[in-house]
């Protein structure tokens, strides 16, 4: 056996999510089975972290430990056609015995799409936002994230392990194209509906539906009776997860 680290692309439209979940169709479930069909023996994936249903992923990571009884090119091979139409194996890289897809990562990547118009082709991918907006304020909003803060506003709340809130952003960032706007973030760790309510709320600031001053009150991570707002789980993407070079 030998560890690897695995990269993944997957439209998340009909999947329940990354984490193996009973009765649902997940992303870390298709993958393991596959896995385990192809080596015929249980596999197991760790995934660096979770996506929720409907988000997708350009390169989301996970590690595994994998028999030599295939080389790694005819494992992307077969599993190019075994896997659905809606994930792919991207890459499958040899790494050291004590890899860790989620504890080695250094930061993440997401890229949140807002389109401007309603478009058919993209319902799934995007976010339809008729309403005005005002764009400096979104830069603002977005320049405000970056540094270390406590987001416990901007999350489901931690269970019984509670776990830290706190996260260092060293980016963020609204970008315009000619029909969208694209919501960058880079961060060292992600908390669960976290990317999706910074944007929808910035969204919201941004309309004049909510203020400037509040959510500048949110970001403080403060007990507060100002609301945030959750954008739809299949404008975000999982974009990349940084990682020190692989020592095999």
């Amino acid at each position: 056996m030998a560890r690897y680290k695995l990269t993944f692309e997957y439209d998340g439209t009909d999947f329940s999510g990354w984490q193996i979940q009973p009765d649902d169709r997940t992303v870390e479930q298709v993958v393991e089975n596959t896995l385990s069909q192809l080596f015929n023996t249980h596999i197991d994936i760790v995934g660096q972290g979770r996506t929720d249903a409907g988000v997708h992923a350009r390169e989301q990571t996970a590690h595994a430990d994998l028999p030599d009884s295939l080389p790694p090119e005819k494992v992307l091979r077969a599993m190019e056609g075994m896997l659905p139409e809606d994930v792919s194996l991207l890459s499958l890289e040899k790494a050291g015995n004590d890899f860790h897809a989620r504890f080695d990562a250094s930061s993440r990547q997401y890229l949140y799409r807002i389109i401007r118009r309603n478009s058919p082709l993209n319902r799934h991918y995007t976010w339809y936002v008729y309403n005005k907006l005002d764009i400096e304020i979104l830069h603002a909003c977005a320049m405000e994230i970056i540094g270390t803060h406590d987001f416990v506003n901007f999350c489901i709340p931690p269970g019984p392990e509670k776990m830290s809130t706190m996260c260092d952003i060293n980016e963020s960032q609204w970008q315009e194209t000619d029909k969208e706007l694209h919501y960058i973030i880079t961060g060292n760790r992600f908390l669960r509906h976290m990317v999706r309510r910074l944007a929808g709320t910035m969204i919201q600031v941004a309309s004049g539906k909510q203020s400037f001053e509040g959510f500048q009150k949110l970001l403080k991570g403060e007990a507060s009776d100002l609301k945030t707002f959750t954008a739809p789980s299949k404008g975000l993407t999982l974009k990349k997860v940084f990682y020190q070079p692989l020592s095999s």
